[in-house]
């Protein structure tokens, strides 16, 4: 049972349903859709099964998660967001928003994985420089698919191979987290062969002006 910060504000009420660590970090890998247990393992690397057990039925018992199953083929049972989970993502987006000036070189152990993009895309994206652009943009990084569709100010990610994309970028983990950590834009990464682009060269120009944040 979390505890209680015993303080009759919001922010404090809040705090004792996801303070506690990891808590966060398992709301943002379930906006990306449902998990399945040893997903939610693979992802969330050194949490332990035994806390993310614990932390999973305190998210339950809160009504912030529940049980699914995926569609086939898969059909497993999963992990999912109530609707009440899933408004916590502009509170998840903002903090990551914030942290993005922490952000320099990965750590020596440091974990990532390219599904944490679709929280980094909602944190860098720039609603004014979207301002009547409507486009899809898939990536496939590390042999995992997602796209971004921007609309008019708004943006939204999937998982999974995108319909009718503008461009396709496509991606090795080094060499796309060579660009995040600030060693090599993505034009030197795809004139040296790093990365492939296929598509509309002038979409993923407008792409980096409404991510470049």
């Amino acid at each position: 049972m979390p505890r209680s910060y015993g303080q009759f504000c919001s922010l404090a009420r809040a705090l004792d349903v996801v303070g506690e660590r990891w808590t966060l970090l398992v709301i943002r890998d379930l906006l990306g859709g449902p998990k399945r247990y040893k997903d939610l393992v693979q992802s969330l690397s050194g949490i332990g099964t035994n806390l993310l057990a614990n932390r999973l039925k305190e998210l339950e018992a809160a009504g912030l998660v529940k049980h699914t199953t995926l569609p086939p083929p898969a059909s497993v049972k999963a992990y999912d967001l109530t609707k009440r989970g899933r408004a916590l993502e502009p509170a998840v987006v903002a903090l990551a928003d914030w942290g993005l000036s922490l952000l320099d070189a990965p750590r020596e152990d440091d974990h990532w994985l390219p599904q944490w993009n679709a929280i980094a895309f909602k944190a860098r994206f720039d609603p004014e420089a979207a301002k009547g652009v409507r486009e899809i943009y898939a990536f496939v990084v590390d042999g995992y698919p997602h796209y971004v569709v921007v609309d008019d100010g708004t943006v939204e990610t999937f998982e999974g191979v995108a319909p009718q994309a503008v461009f396709t970028l496509m991606a090795d983990r080094e060499s796309f987290l060579s660009v995040i950590e600030g060693e090599q834009t993505f034009e030197d990464a795809i004139g040296v062969g790093d990365m492939i682009l296929e598509g509309d060269v002038e979409a993923f120009a407008r792409c980096g002006r409404i991510f470049e944040r």
